[in-house]
């Protein structure tokens, strides 16, 4: 299988060939930066813009928020943890 550059990022974090197999991103999700998975959902903006995309994706899906905090996320964190990470893939989809 023949990958872009994005795609090989994104298939280290979901997995090229399963996208829509949630057992296969549950397995592949794991910890990262937050600025990481902000440029793998918006490969074509600068960082510091993915980033506010990203934020204000995780804020507008209802009960995102509230689910991460009670894992123990903050909104300054910087790291997401692997179950951050998976709650984010749970709602808004994989990258």
């Amino acid at each position: 299988m023949n990958l872009d550059r994005f795609s090989q990022k994104t298939a280290r974090y979901v997995g090229a060939e399963s996208r829509n197999n949630k057992d296969a991103d549950r397995e592949r999700a794991r910890a990262c930066g937050k600025g990481q998975l902000a440029e793998l959902y918006y490969p074509d903006s600068s960082p510091s813009w993915a980033l506010r995309l990203l934020n204000k994706d995780i804020h507008r899906m209802p009960g995102l928020t509230e689910r991460l905090r009670q894992r123990g996320w903050r909104p300054t964190d910087r790291l997401l943890r692997r179950d951050w990470v998976q709650l984010i893939f749970d709602a808004i989809g994989p990258p």
